[in-house]
């Protein structure tokens, strides 16, 4: 081999060397990006999953008509306003203000400008416990912390997006097993087109048949 070959044998084995290196490089960093969304949605899951509780806990603890609370019923709703107090700043590290350079300029850093719309939700919730907020159309208390649970809920669906999640799910599942490749809905995974939800109802009445039939 002549001095210009061998010099051009070692120009290309340098070229696919640093393309390898590349791609390799880009792999490695859609590994460390997609753990750092993986980590990120786990803490969104786990802080969104406890607001819910709060929320839930008050509702139940909420009479119809919001008539005079008893005393037990007084603590909870007050234990429920200081875990939402909470759950507001804890929310604050996922979810912070946007346009901080355009409201609020005199307030600490977390919070100037405006806030989260999911947040907004949780904050309604707290000042409805507290009776110092327009309940609007809803006839009582327990009415409103339930319409304000779905917003809260549908704002933090948006973020997570399960449905996609779900699919991608789907597709890992069927490639580790063969025989569930040939189920398209994986057990119920994912939607039958064919067939809609039966509901509350409709639920209630598969499970009387089956007693009726350990029964019969």
């Amino acid at each position: 081999m002549s001095f210009d070959g061998a010099n051009f044998a070692v120009a290309v084995l340098a070229i696919v060397f640093a393309a390898v290196a590349y791609r390799e490089a880009v792999r490695q960093n859609r590994l460390s990006a997609s753990s750092v969304v993986s980590d990120w949605l786990r803490d969104l899951r786990a802080w969104a999953s406890e607001a819910v509780d709060v929320l839930a806990e008050a509702t139940y603890t909420s009479g119809v008509g919001d008539p005079d609370i008893i005393t037990d019923k007084a603590a909870c709703l007050l234990g429920c306003r200081y875990r939402l107090a909470a759950l507001i700043d804890r929310g604050r590290f996922l979810l912070p203000n946007d346009h901080e350079n355009e409201y609020g300029n005199h307030e600490p850093k977390a919070y100037r400008g405006l806030r989260h719309h999911a947040l907004d939700a949780l904050v309604a919730a707290e000042k409805v416990l507290a009776r110092n907020i327009s309940l609007h159309a809803f006839p009582d208390q327990k009415s409103a912390l339930i319409g304000l649970r779905r917003e809260f809920v549908s704002a933090v669906q948006s973020i997570i997006d399960p449905q996609s999640f779900n699919k991608d799910i789907a597709k890992i599942l069927q490639i580790a097993s063969e025989a569930r490749a040939r189920d398209p809905t994986l057990g119920g995974l994912l939607s039958d087109a064919s067939k809609l939800p039966t509901g509350s109802e409709g639920m209630i009445d598969t499970a009387s048949k089956r007693y009726q039939l350990t029964r019969g």
